[in-house]
């Protein structure tokens, strides 16, 4: 009764709390509805899928064959729990590696013929209707914001009206031992084979480990005269502490003692909120919708208080090499998006992650150094148990620098929230010992330069003083050079980093542009962007110097010129140098070619196995087209291509903790508003000829401005909870608000799968 009890608070809350969000004019229904994805047929893989999910569980709806329709299963936590063995780049992969859970499945009794379906984000919701030889299926399917569990709706016309489900369990173990991978053990002791039973009207499938721990899959399903539903749940059990049956029956009992019209209205209540914190309307349809739908996978992937996301998300793929955590590009991009979009909540699954394995992460250094230092190798399990010494530098295990770059992310969150607590308590410290481990790696030449060894730089070679170590730890003495200066933390080392970032070697260069490192060369094409760190994402080097300015251009077109082995993020780290640049048109054109080439019809992404940052980082690419905040200021419509004249977007979050509101009508910007929420210098750079400024809190506002390249850059104060109005005249305060873009590029675009004509 109390967890009943429990469960219909959260809903009484959830839609009390939905309900006081403002209606800021956009109908957000009718602009959410074209983002719906639509299926005219129903797809063959995983990549072609509906992909349903809560933050922890989730299901990818596709077709087997041409009598099945299958719901695989997944939960992001269920993990082997061996003991970790030695520190080989692939330990993780077997010690603690996702596991298969099985999949649901519907066995029709004619063969399929056509297929009708959809994908409502903003409802997270799915329907379709399947065509067979022998009736018509219909099946809707949601897995709840608030409860772990799937649910699945079915009803069926002639033969098809007896629904025919079938639980088809997978064997517990790596993926990874699924082929001829590098670094598998010649002994794999397998988990125990799985045990089905039944209690009840629940069907249950229990999976132990060989720690004690376990999973299990609980099911029921239930019969009316016209509909056949199915509820499913998945329990976790790691350490043999708990009962994951227990755990998976009690979801399912929650799901029905609340009446369903209560519980979907919940659910949806939660999806129309979360997406109402930001709103971005471009012209181009095929590019809109991508964006919204990438909203939509993370908060499917995870929430505040859920594990982190790993390669797959809770949409798991039997078929995968990479069934764990990689921490030199995978992490820090899948994350990049969630500062603009005003989705710092999500960023809480990382953040606490790192927080919660701190002694792991010192334990990957030497032990001398643990008093003071902490580092990550390239791949970990959700225990970030990866060592990272110089005695391990088999494989290319030896990249100096995955830590602090995932600290600038943690960073990110202090600098767009001005979380105070969490600055003092956890990043500052956290990031002090990242770059801590770097400097113990450091050696003084005969010239009192400082140098790194030779070490990994991702996806590419060893060198010393690679550029990606380099550039990681100049960031991470900036940074906590510049806290120590403005926030008075008063380090006792302060004198010390300043000193190293005076004496630390300069990043290798030769006539192509940056170099990987010290006498290596790019020389062969390489999809990670790894010694151009210092440009994107570190805005070390910046246009704003000329000969920085020249030397970007050098190096950027170098790395692009060299073909062959290119990937999908190689695309959206090239776009967003190119909108740091100013470059719109150009950024505009490596996206449409990521999109054209590399991304899936239900936006997916893979290299070997599915992999999610990609596209999420496209998301923050076609932010950077409309909002920078780094050096120091906010940068309205710093790149937008020449073909978007009409462009709108709505509480877009900055650096400083300002959510910011523009509008672009006809290629001019004819509004911006900035909402402060703890009280800052605001500094902006627009090609609006602002002339008036007015606060919703003060009157006599006043404010620096000049003129720069045909930009106006102006500064001025706030407080907390004010609203600053800019305009060229004075304004009516309705006319500062977002709407809705008619689309004039790609239409009637729409993701999903079409029938080929």
């Amino acid at each position: 009764m109390k967890t009943c009890f429990s469960f219909l608070f959260f809903l009484f809350a959830t839609i009390t709390l939905s309900a006081q969000v403002k209606s800021d004019g956009i109908n957000w229904a009718a602009f959410m509805k074209r983002q719906t994805l639509h299926w005219d047929t129903i797809g063959t893989s995983y990549y072609s899928g509906i992909i349903l999910g809560n933050g922890l569980m989730g299901t990818n709806i596709y077709k087997k064959d041409e009598q099945t329709i299958r719901f695989d299963i997944g939960r992001t936590d269920v993990t082997d729990q061996r003991e970790h063995q030695g520190a080989g780049l692939s330990e993780p992969l077997i010690s603690r590696p996702r596991l298969p859970i099985g999949r649901m499945t519907i066995k029709t009794a004619g063969k399929i013929t056509g297929a009708k379906m959809s994908l409502d984000i903003y409802n997270a919701t799915a329907e379709g209707t399947i065509y067979t030889t022998k009736g018509v299926l219909k099946f809707s399917s949601f897995v709840p914001s608030n409860t772990n569990v799937i649910y699945i709706s079915a009803k069926g016309t002639q033969s098809e009206k007896d629904v025919n489900w079938e639980f088809v369990a997978e064997k517990s173990k790596s993926p990874r031992m699924n082929g001829q991978n590098a670094g598998n053990p010649a002994v794999y002791p397998e988990n125990p084979a799985y045990q089905l039973s039944k209690t009840g009207a629940f069907e249950i499938c229990r999976q132990p480990l060989l720690n004690n721990g376990g999973y299990a899959t609980v099911w029921t399903k239930k019969k009316t005269e016209t509909e056949r539903t199915m509820i499913i749940s998945v329990g976790y059990d790691a350490s043999g502490k708990s009962d994951e049956v227990k755990e998976a029956t009690q979801a399912i009992q929650t799901f029905t003692k609340a009446t369903y019209p209560v519980v979907l209205a919940a659910h949806q209540k939660w999806w129309h909120q979360f997406y109402q914190q930001s709103f971005i309307s471009i012209p181009d349809q095929r590019m809109e919708s991508f964006y919204w739908i990438q909203l939509y996978k993370l908060a499917s992937a995870t929430r505040e208080n859920l594990p982190m996301i790993d390669l797959m998300g809770p949409w798991f793929n039997g078929k995968t090499p990479w069934p764990g955590v990689w921490w030199n590009l995978n992490t820090q991009l899948t994350y990049s998006p969630i500062f603009t979009a005003n989705h710092l909540e999500l960023g809480k699954s990382l953040f606490n992650t790192l927080n919660r394995n701190l002694q792991n992460l010192i334990n990957n250094v030497p032990e001398p150094w643990r008093k003071d230092a902490a580092a990550i190798g390239r791949i970990s399990g959700y225990d970030l148990v990866a060592p990272l010494a110089e005695a391990n530098k088999e494989n290319g295990q030896f990249e100096l620098g995955n830590l602090t770059w995932t600290m600038f992310y943690y960073y990110q969150y202090y600098a767009y929230s001005k979380d105070q607590e969490e600055l003092k308590t956890h990043i500052y410290p956290l990031l002090r010992r990242s770059v801590n481990h770097l400097l113990y790696h450091l050696k003084k030449d005969d010239q009192d330069v400082l140098h790194l060894p030779s070490s990994f730089s991702p996806e590419y070679k060893y060198a010393e003083d690679v550029n990606y170590a380099l550039s990681s730890l100049r960031w991470g003495l900036k940074t906590l050079i510049n806290l120590n200066e403005k926030e008075g933390f008063q380090d006792a080392d302060l004198d010390k980093w300043k000193n190293i970032s005076e004496n630390l070697a300069a990043y290798p260069v030769n006539e192509t542009g940056l170099m990987i490192g010290k006498d290596v060369s790019l020389t062969s094409s390489h999809r990670h962007y790894s010694h151009l760190m210092m440009i994107y994402p570190y805005h070390l080097m910046t246009p704003l110097n000329v000969a920085d300015k020249a030397l970007i251009e050098q190096s950027l077109n170098h790395w692009l010129s060299l073909k062959g082995a290119l990937q999908g993020y190689t695309f959206t780290g090239a776009a967003s140098i190119n909108a740091m640049m100013g470059k719109g048109d150009q950024a505009y054109d490596l996206l449409n070619q990521l999109f054209d080439q590399y991304i899936q019809p239900n936006t997916l992404y893979q290299e070997s196995g599915p992999v999610i940052e990609t596209p999420l980082s496209a998301a923050t690419s076609i932010q950077e087209l409309l909002i920078q905040s780094w050096g120091n200021k906010i940068r309205i419509f710093p790149a937008v291509p020449e073909a978007w004249q009409n462009v709108s977007f709505d509480k877009l979050r900055t650096e400083g903790g300002f959510l910011v509101s523009a509008g672009r009508t006809n290629g001019k910007t004819n509004f911006i508003k900035v909402y402060s929420s703890k009280g800052d210098t605001c500094r902006l750079q627009t090609d609006l000829n602002v002339s008036l400024l007015s606060s919703d809190k003060r009157k006599g506002l006043t404010f620096s401005v000049f003129q720069n390249e045909g930009k106006v850059n102006l500064s001025f104060s706030t407080i907390p909870g004010e609203t600053i109005y800019l305009s060229e005249r004075n304004e009516k305060e309705h006319k500062f608000k977002a709407a809705a873009v008619t689309p004039t590029i790609r239409t009637n675009w729409s993701w999903g799968l079409k029938n080929k004509p």
